[in-house]
């Protein structure tokens, strides 16, 4: 089976001072090294070259690309190869006949693994897309010599502005494409729903009940400020005690994140986040328990700082929040609450953002002005992102009103606030 490595890569130069009988090479000394690049590496230990110089190519010469992006690209890449492996395939098969073409029969794979359900439509759309992304490439840097290994096609698409107006472009797309199967009505970010008010209470009561006191307070976070799952695990202790009160809202607080902050945020956006001042207070409080400090006793150095901690003292890496996520979608369904089986945390986003973009149209004067307040809360690249919460709101069959524990933290009041944070003790590893 194909393998994914990180390798780190110094540039070299052949050294041509030193005559044509000795070969030599040198670092280059305007090239800075490239740390934990993905390769892939077939089964029987080759490289697979095309590919490896693909990621390399990805991150010297586009702009936006970082070490993630490349990383989630060469891991559709590495599935591909582990495909290739199984069937015997050079990845430069192809014959007349498109059927019997190398990409034709891994798209009727991908599909076929849709129907089992053992890939999501959007992870099969994702994985095609990157291969075709990769061939396009391989063709014009002399990889591949075959001038038509499939037919593209023009398609109008339609899509918004920053402030909403309707627009149409062109684009190219390969017959290769794999649609993805959308379910029926609007959808948000990553195309994830909001969850509704009695899913949320429902899942911060199991997370309460059951103890599991750090991926509770994350949820909360992820609810209540919007914040992305890496700005929320590498939040820092300096986050909590640097933040400030905002000038417009007495009741909330601003914490700043991304770069400077040590706290991460999605293409290093710099800005801050809008957390209701009762929750901080909660975070205060866990950050000088015994329950954390015992946490940070066992973790290193450079790891004391952050918030949340594992029972181990190590810091929430992505692979072991996703693993937490997934084992908490297990003990939900066990727990009959099967509505969950498809959670994803970036749910609780979703869910924040629709909760804020309606209190934003019943308070500000124009729906201009709460697309911009929005935008800035959630740390939007772009106005066309926040623009979909509008159109949500306004397409689904959901209740306008907000929910009362959304409303009382975020205008200063109590009510049932205290129910959902108060009475969490930090007293033990549950």
């Amino acid at each position: 089976m194909a393998m994914l490595e990180r390798v780190s890569i110094t540039p070299m130069a052949l050294d041509t001072d030193k005559g044509s009988q000795e070969v030599s090479w040198v670092p280059v000394s305007r090239s800075k090294p490239v740390p934990k690049v993905p390769h892939i590496f077939f089964d029987d230990g080759e490289p697979w070259l095309a590919a490896n110089a693909y990621a390399l190519h990805k991150l010297d010469s586009v702009v936006g690309n970082d070490i993630k992006t490349v990383a989630s690209n060469m891991s559709h890449l590495k599935a591909y190869a582990c495909w290739l492996e199984d069937h015997g395939v050079d990845w430069r098969h192809f014959p007349k006949r498109k059927k019997d073409r190398c990409l034709f029969q891994y798209r009727g794979f991908l599909i076929e693994q849709r129907k089992a359900g053992l890939v999501s439509s959007s992870t099969a759309t994702s994985r095609m897309g990157a291969i075709i992304q990769f061939y396009r490439w391989a063709q014009v840097y002399g990889w591949v010599d075959r001038k038509s290994m499939w037919e593209d096609q023009s398609k109008t698409i339609q899509f918004y502005t920053s402030v909403g107006f309707s627009r149409t472009m062109s684009v190219t797309s390969s017959e290769l494409a794999i649609p993805n199967r959308r379910r029926v009505g609007a959808a948000l970010e990553d195309g994830l729903t909001p969850l509704t008010d009695e899913n949320r209470a429902a899942l911060l009561t199991f997370l309460f009940e059951r103890g599991k006191v750090e991926l509770y307070l994350m949820t909360m976070i992820g609810f209540f400020t919007g914040a992305r799952s890496e700005t929320i695990r590498t939040l820092r202790l300096s986050s909590i005690d640097n933040a400030l009160d905002d000038p417009t809202i007495p009741s909330m607080k601003r914490i700043a994140v991304g770069p400077g902050t040590g706290v991460e945020t999605k293409y290093d956006v710099s800005g801050a986040l809008l957390f209701p001042a009762e929750l901080v207070r909660q975070l205060e409080r866990y950050a000088y328990s015994a329950r954390r400090l015992g946490r940070q006793a066992r973790a290193s150095e450079e790891d004391r700082t952050l918030l949340f901690l594992s029972e181990r003292g190590n810091a929430y890496s992505e692979t072991s929040f996703t693993k937490l996520i997934s084992y908490l979608r297990e003990k939900l369904a066990e727990a009959g609450l099967d509505q969950f089986r498809d959670f994803k945390f970036h749910q609780t986003r979703a869910t924040f953002g629709t909760q804020l973009m309606r209190l934003a149209m019943s308070a500000l004067p124009s729906q201009v002005d709460a697309i911009v307040f929005v935008r800035d809360a959630m740390l939007h690249k772009d106005e066309a992102t926040t623009w979909k919460y509008v159109k949500f709101i306004e397409k689904e069959p959901v209740k306008e009103a907000l929910s009362d524990e959304f409303f009382n933290l975020y205008v200063g009041k109590v009510g049932n606030v205290e129910t959902l944070i108060d009475k969490v003790t930090f007293n033990d590893d549950a």
